[in-house]
C-alpha cells in the first residue's frame, strides 16, 4: 500500500504534474462524464460500456486542461471550466426537447433564444446541480496553497519544461483514441453506424459534444457519392412505383386551410375532467360525418420542430438527420402544396405569431411558394400567452385571422388559396395567464398535465372562432380545413405523466383533423406525419404533380399502417410488414437528409 501511493505521489505531486492542477484537468474530465450520465438518463446507458466513452472523454479533458498542466494559470482553467460546464449544460438543455445535441449552425442562432427563455427554464432539472457542483469543487480543492511560492511564480522556463511531458500523455491519449475511431471506419462511418433506433443516442456520449460539431462540418462539407445518387434514386423510383394514387382522388377543392397547433397531442381530443370537455370545438368537428379523424399520426420532427413540420407537410420530405434544413439549405428546389396550388391560379399564406428571422421562416416561405407572409409584426398583442417572452395567445390570434379573412385581407371569399397558420401557445412550459383560463380544473393534477390541459382548451377556444366563421363561407364546402399538431409537446415529461394518469399517451402521437374530407370517419390505424401531404395532394386533385412526397395517403388500401418515429423505431402492427416496405421506410430519412443536403430533387427526373 505504501509503495503503491509512493508511485502515485511521485506522478501527481512532482513537478511538472503538481497533485492540484491534476485536481482541475479531473474536474473537466468529470464534467464531460456528468453529461453523458444525464444524457443517457432519458436513453440509455449502453454507451457506457464503451471504451471510446471514456477514452475520448479524456482526450478532450486533458485538451482542455492546457491552462493549468502545462503554465499552471489557474483562472484561464477557472474560466475554461466555467464555460465548458455551460456549454455541456445547453447541450442538455436542448437535447430535452430536440432529442439531439445542438447542431453547428445554430450556434448562430443563439440571439433566437430570448424568444423561448420560458422553455429553456423549464428544462432544466435537479441533476443539472452537477455541474455547478463539481467547479464549486475544482475552486477549493485546486487552489493554491498560500505556503506554496513555486506554483504561483510561473514563468516560460517552467511552461516549457512541462510542455513536454504534458504532451506525452496528450499524444498517448489520442492514439488510442485514433485507433479506437479508424477499427469504426472513422468518426463518419461510425456515426453511420450508429444511425438507428437502438444505438442512436449512444453517438453523443461516445464521440463528445465536440465530435457531434465536428461530425457535422464534416457532413456539411461533403459532397455526393454516386453512392448516395444510386441511394436517392433506387428509393424514389421503388417508392413512386408502390403509391400511385386511388380512387379518392378528387378534383371538387379549390382551398385547403391548414392549422399546424403548436405541440398538439391526440390525447386531450374527447377528454373530458370534472365534468368539463378539454377540446369541445374539435371534439364537436371530429363527430361531423364528413370529417376525417386520424389519432394516431407519430410524430416524425427533427431538431427544427415547427420548421421541420412545414418541411413535413408542405414538402413531403423528412427532416434531416443533423441539422436544421431551414438553416443549411433554405433556398433548395422544394414541390410543395404551395407550388400545386399556385399553378392552378391559387394564392399563399402562411401566418405566424413569431418574428420572420426565426427558424429562418422569410427564406423558407419563399423557397416553397409562399405569397403572403403574416409575423407578429401584423398583429395586435391584445392577449398575451407564454412564459418570459410573451407572445400573442392563440384565440386572439385566430379571432384576428377570422377578421382579416371576413375582411378579404386573407383568403378572399370565392378566391381559391391554401392558408397556413402556425399557433403558438402551446409551447413548452405551457403557461397561460389566469384571466386566459376558461377550464379551471380543480383537481390534483401534476402541475405540467394541468398547463398542458388548459393550453389545450384555450387553443380549442379560438379554433371554434375559425371554424365557425369558415363554415359560414359560401366556399365552405369547397375547402379542405385541416388540423394537426405540429410536433409532440409532452417531452422528457411523458413518462412519468403516462405512468400517472392513464389518459395520457406514452406515445407521441398528434392528431389529424380533415373537415370536408373525401371520406370521412375515424382511421386508427398508425400513420405517420410524412403521410399527410400525399393524402392533402391526391384530396386536393393534384394527382399529375410531379411530386407525390415520401409517405404514402392516408386513405391509400397501399398503406402499411406503420411509421417511423424520431427515434428511428417502427410503431405501428409489422407482422405482416413486408421486407422491402421495412427497409424503404427506415431509410427515408436517411434518403431524405440526402435529398436536402445535396439539393437532389433539382436533378431528380420525377
Amino acid at each position: 500500500m505504501t509503495k503503491r501511493y509512493s508511485i502515485l505521489s511521485r506522478i501527481f505531486s512532482t513537478t511538472p504534474f503538481q497533485r492540484r492542477r491534476w485536481i482541475w484537468a479531473l474536474a473537466m474530465f468529470l464534467c464531460f462524464i456528468w453529461f453523458d450520465i444525464e444524457w443517457c438518463m432519458a436513453t440509455t446507458f449502453t454507451s457506457f460500456s464503451r471504451a471510446e466513452t471514456y477514452v475520448n472523454a479524456a482526450a478532450i479533458s486533458l485538451l482542455l486542461s492546457m491552462p493549468i498542466l502545462v503554465w499552471g494559470r489557474r483562472w484561464i482553467q477557472g474560466i475554461l471550466l466555467a464555460a465548458v460546464c455551460v456549454w455541456l449544460e445547453c447541450n442538455l438543455i436542448y437535447s430535452r426537447t430536440y432529442f439531439n445535441a445542438i447542431p453547428l449552425e445554430s450556434y448562430v442562432l443563439a440571439g433566437n433564444l430570448s424568444d423561448f427563455t420560458s422553455s429553456v427554464t423549464d428544462s432544466l432539472r435537479l441533476a443539472d446541480i452537477g455541474f455547478p457542483l463539481i467547479f464549486i469543487l475544482a475552486v477549493i480543492f485546486g487552489r493554491t496553497p498560500r505556503s506554496n511560492t513555486t506554483i504561483r511564480r510561473y514563468s516560460p522556463r517552467h511552461a516549457s519544461a512541462t510542455f513536454g511531458p504534458y504532451m506525452s500523455y496528450l499524444l498517448s491519449i489520442g492514439i488510442v483514441a485514433t485507433i479506437l475511431l479508424a477499427m469504426r471506419g472513422g468518426l463518419r462511418q461510425a456515426w453511420e453506424d450508429l444511425e438507428n433506433c437502438h444505438h442512436h443516442s449512444m453517438r453523443v456520449p461516445m464521440y463528445t459534444v465536440a465530435g457531434s460539431l465536428i461530425h457535422d462540418y464534416l457532413t456539411d462539407s461533403a459532397t455526393p457519392t454516386d453512392a448516395d445518387r444510386a441511394m436517392v434514386r433506387n428509393w424514389l423510383d421503388n417508392h413512386m412505383a408502390t403509391t400511385v394514387p386511388d380512387s379518392l382522388i378528387s378534383h371538387h377543392y379549390s382551398s385547403v386551410v391548414i392549422v399546424m397547433c403548436e405541440s398538439l397531442e391526440s390525447w386531450p381530443i374527447g377528454l373530458t375532467l370534472e365534468g368539463k370537455e378539454i377540446t369541445p370545438n374539435l371534439n364537436k368537428l371530429v363527430a361531423d360525418s364528413t370529417t376525417l379523424y386520424v389519432p394516431h399520426v407519430v410524430s416524425q420532427v427533427g431538431p427544427g420542430r415547427s420548421i421541420d413540420a412545414q418541411l413535413i407537410i408542405n414538402a413531403g420530405m423528412l427532416p434531416m438527420e443533423r441539422g436544421v434544413y431551414s438553416m443549411k439549405v433554405p433556398f433548395n428546389r422544394y414541390y410543395t402544396l404551395n407550388h400545386a396550388l399556385a399553378e392552378r391560379g391559387g394564392r399563399n399564406y402562411l401566418l405566424t405569431v413569431d418574428k420572420p428571422v426565426v427558424w429562418n421562416q422569410a427564406a423558407v416561405a419563399s423557397s416553397f411558394g409562399v405569397d403572403t407572409l403574416l409575423t407578429k409584426q401584423d398583429w395586435v398583442m391584445e392577449e398575451q400567452a407564454g412564459g418570459y417572452r410573451l407572445k400573442l395567445g392563440d384565440r386572439s390570434f385566430l379571432r384576428q385571422v377570422t377578421e382579416k379573412m371576413r375582411a378579404g385581407e386573407v383568403f378572399p371569399e370565392g378566391k381559391p388559396a391554401l392558408v397556413q397558420l402556425v399557433t403558438y401557445s402551446g409551447h413548452n412550459p405551457f403557461i397561460l395567464n389566469e384571466e386566459l383560463d376558461n377550464l379551471r380544473l380543480e383537481g390534483d393534477y401534476p402541475e405540467v398535465a394541468r398547463r398542458y390541459l388548459t393550453v389545450a382548451h384555450y387553443t380549442d377556444e379560438g379554433l371554434g372562432i375559425l371554424l365557425d366563421y369558415l363554415q359560414s363561407r359560401s366556399d365552405y364546402d369547397r375547402t379542405l380545413v385541416v388540423i394537426t399538431g405540429d410536433h409532440e409537446g409532452l417531452a422528457d415529461y411523458r413518462t412519468a405523466l403516462a405512468s400517472q394518469l392513464p389518459y395520457v399517451n406514452p406515445r407521441q402521437h398528434v392528431p389529424l383533423i380533415i373537415a370536408n374530407a373525401p371520406r370521412g370517419g375515424r382511421h386508427d390505424s398508425v400513420v405517420g406525419q410524412i403521410d399527410i401531404y400525399p393524402t392533402l395532394l391526391h384530396a386536393l386533385g393534384f394527382d399529375s404533380y410531379p411530386w407525390h412526397g415520401m409517405g404514402t395517403d392516408i386513405l391509400s388500401p397501399s398503406h402499411p399502417g406503420v411509421a417511423v418515429n424520431s427515434y428511428g423505431a417502427l410503431e405501428g402492427d409489422t407482422t405482416s410488414l413486408a421486407p422491402a416496405i421495412r427497409n424503404s421506410l427506415l431509410n427515408a430519412r436517411k434518403v431524405s437528409d440526402r435529398i436536402l443536403r445535396y439539393n437532389l430533387l433539382e436533378s431528380h427526373d420525377q
